[in-house]
């Protein structure tokens, strides 16, 4: 394979920086080969390959080529039998301990992106993958690692996959390689690595790298100002960050440091999980999607339940601001939980019991608490905070707001009423 090295004058501090271009078969590698997709069994899925005796036969017996295939597009055409697709590559795994059927379970198990996740499982599945040779392996291997998720937190470890996978036909992991350095979140920050990463990537023409290579190479004349919020006027401030170490909050719909540091913590933090169930009702809207979010691999309806929670809570708290814009926030929360609960949506929709629980959980919730987390959302409180003049919060008036919980309500019933 034809790699491409960028060597730095600095190389005596930063070690060369190696990065493949693109390989297709990336996926399907492992064990020095790259398992091809059986044409004569790509086109059926788990309920029509019964019509081709031969593919039946060849999947029963555990064979990794159609098993792959199978799987794949019953993953694609009938998300429903997902879990029966499943079954069909664990009983291959079993067979062949194909390095190819390792990582889709991998995926499939670790991605939450249609089915509810078993991120333990997926470790396992990838680590057998990315050990043997497949980089997609190692790259959401090191993304389950880094998050805290089915093992405890390793970042050296997930750095030297990420590192494996760049330089094996995944280069996409060396631009999470340069954004993790340049943001120095769960490395120590250095600018200079992670601007090499970013420039060996943009050099085999990997999306998006040679753009975030020119941002890191300009962070200096870049303002970006957040407003972190407070319930206390005096403590609403602007804040300047840098292109690549923003929140992943956005501020002004919820961001402060406590907050910030509780979603930063290891997915499968129990005690994290713990405080959450016990405070979550009694703090700030963003508690509670926090909350939902940490429950979507354990416990899928109350995940659910919760995130209606939330979602209702914010629509009243956003409704009450004087400032339209804070009607943005749900459409923001919905992007920072949907990674890890988006699997919740695809084959089915919320129950009648899940949404009338949401309901009268959503009713213990107090009327008359400030929403201060989220009212200051726009330019004019952003032009006041930047001015060291944030002003008091502006509400509608508290006459109005049994009205705005119960049209906040009636979005929530509306689903019941529609099934």
């Amino acid at each position: 394979m034809l790699f491409l090295s960028l060597f730095l004058a600095t190389a005596a501090t930063i070690p060369p920086v190696q990065v493949a271009p693109a390989d297709p078969t990336a996926m399907f590698k492992g064990d020095g080969i790259a398992l091809k997709f059986d044409p004569t069994c790509r086109d059926y899925n788990i309920d029509t390959v019964q019509t081709n005796p031969e593919c039946a036969a060849r999947v029963a017996k555990g064979e990794a080529a159609p098993s792959l295939a199978i799987a794949a597009s019953t993953f694609q055409s009938l998300p429903a039998k997902g879990n029966e697709a499943i079954k069909l590559l664990e009983h291959s795994a079993t067979v062949t301990d194909s390095p190819a059927i390792h990582y889709l379970l991998g995926s499939v198990l670790g991605s939450a992106e249609r089915y509810q996740p078993n991120y333990a499982l997926a470790i396992r599945h990838l680590s057998i993958a990315a050990q043997r040779g497949n980089p997609a392996a190692a790259d959401l291997l090191a993304t389950l690692l880094i998050a805290g998720k089915g093992a405890p937190r390793d970042v050296p470890r997930a750095i030297n996959l990420y590192a494996t996978a760049a330089a094996n036909g995944f280069p996409g992991a060396a631009v999470t390689l340069g954004k993790l350095y340049l943001a120095g979140k769960f490395v120590p920050k250095d600018e200079a690595k992670g601007t090499a990463w970013l420039d060996a990537a943009a050099a085999v023409n990997t999306p998006g790298a040679a753009q975030l290579a020119t941002l890191a190479k300009n962070q200096g004349s870049i303002s970006n100002f957040q407003l972190v919020p407070s319930p206390d006027p005096t403590k609403v401030k602007a804040v300047r960050y840098g292109t690549f170490n923003n929140p992943d909050i956005p501020p002004n719909f919820g961001f402060d440091v406590n907050f910030q540091s509780i979603h930063d913590a290891p997915y499968d933090d129990a005690a994290i999980l713990a405080r959450l169930e016990k405070e979550a009702a009694l703090m700030p809207t963003p508690y509670l999607y926090e909350l939902a979010r940490r429950l979507a691999a354990k416990d899928p309806d109350r995940s659910l339940q919760t995130y209606l929670v939330a979602r209702t809570r914010l629509t009243y708290d956003a409704s009450r601001c004087a400032d339209p814009a804070a009607l943005e926030g749900l459409r923001a929360w919905d992007m920072i939980v949907a990674p890890d609960i988006r699997f919740l949506f695809v084959t089915r929709r919320p129950s009648n019991s899940v949404v009338n629980g949401a309901l009268a959980e959503e009713a213990k919730l107090p009327a008359n608490t400030e929403p201060w987390w989220i009212c200051r959302s726009g330019m004019p409180a952003m032009t006041a905070a930047m001015n060291s003049a944030p002003g008091p919060l502006k509400l509608k008036p508290t006459s109005e707001w049994p009205e705005l919980r119960t049209a906040a309500q009636m979005r929530l019933r509306e689903l019941v009423g529609s099934q």
